[in-house]
């Protein structure tokens, strides 16, 4: 089917009977959060299928590629579908409000960026560019501005930004780290006698993107409530793995993990495009630190995960548990905790 030029439509929310406009520029997802609405979703762009929304009637002009047929006679996606013609009536809850609910976006702060176009040639989304009106960092000519309604929210310019010119307003740098802290691995209960070994139990840290997120908690959880164990693992989750930065990841370590992984999606099926690319770069990077600071380049792992795929998580985290078992904590890292005294391996 071809996809029709954007025209401007209605959409009326059967609950309420509230009726809104979808102008041309804009989608129903950014109406309906603009109108205290809240419809999850992770990425924004018709991927992943977690803003569909059931409609009652109206002619949709489907342009995900996460709906089958069948679905796409019930449902839409909110983020990227649209009116043929008329009016679409959706059925959506009453909401908690009439306050517009915020969605994720980056935010500049001109006066620190530099125009250094990081941030335009990490976004596949076509959300950012140098603005010539603004005044950067010195007085200079031009800086970056994001585009709020072409922005996913997936955080890879403000990972890649090198001043913090570019902040996220929800998962911000600074609530991740705390984030981090707040996990703090060096609290986990330590039950009973492990089956396994005498070493000490490794704390690892899983980064994990929205479409390994529920995977990551699920397999964490088994792992941790298993007698057999060989690490204790927190999970940290992040709207893709591209918006983790090396700062981030060397946090982890200074909160008490042994071992750092990073979920994210198979090449090519990413969400935002290129971020599990970008994470890979700076998992490789940590990597080279943590060789040049005197630990192992093993301690930080990447793992490529489809949804739902345990088997290579769990794989993934006993490998690197089994790793960094052999290893000596960093002076970042503290003790570990062992049911038994073990002998550390150089």
């Amino acid at each position: 089917m071809t996809h029709s030029e954007n025209q401007s439509f209605s959409i009326k929310v059967l609950s309420t009977g509230d009726v809104f406009e979808v102008p041309a520029n804009r989608t129903m997802l950014h109406v309906l959060y603009e109108n205290g609405y809240e419809v999850p979703l992770d990425c924004s762009n018709g991927r992943c299928g977690t803003c569909k929304t059931r409609y009652v009637s109206g002619e949709i002009d489907h342009r995900d590629t996460a709906l089958t047929e069948a679905e796409k006679s019930e449902y839409l996606t909110v983020c990227v579908s649209r009116a043929l013609s008329g009016q679409v009536v959706l059925d959506l809850a009453t909401p908690k409000s009439a306050q517009p609910v915020a969605r994720p976006v980056a935010i500049v702060e001109a006066p620190v960026c530099v125009a250094c176009l990081n941030c335009v040639r990490f976004c596949t989304f076509g959300a950012a560019r140098i603005d010539d009106s603004l005044i950067g960092v010195g007085g200079i000519k031009g800086a970056a501005h994001i585009d709020k309604d072409l922005c996913t929210g997936c955080g890879l310019c403000a990972a890649a930004c090198p001043t913090g010119a570019i902040e996220m307003n929800i998962n911000t740098h600074d609530q991740v780290i705390d984030t981090i802290h707040t996990l703090n691995i060096n609290t986990l209960e330590q039950p009973g006698a492990t089956a396994t070994s005498t070493d000490p139990l490794a704390k690892v840290m899983l980064f994990a993107c929205s479409q390994c997120r529920a995977t990551a908690h699920q397999v964490s959880e088994q792992q941790n409530l298993s007698p057999e164990r060989l690490a204790n693992t927190q999970v940290v989750d992040v709207p893709c793995s591209g918006r983790i930065d090396t700062l981030q990841l060397m946090h982890a370590f200074e909160s008490g993990a042994d071992g750092v992984m990073v979920a994210g999606c198979q090449p090519g099926d990413c969400y935002f495009n290129t971020g599990n690319l970008h994470a890979a770069q700076r998992v490789n990077r940590i990597a080279d630190w943590l060789s040049d600071c005197g630990l192992r380049r093993d301690q930080v792992k990447m793992v490529n995960l489809s949804p739902g795929d345990s088997q290579n998580l769990a794989h993934g985290l006993k490998e690197l548990a089994l790793k960094v078992s052999e290893i000596d904590p960093g002076p970042a890292q503290g003790q570990r905790t062992a049911d038994q005294p073990g002998t550390a391996h150089a």
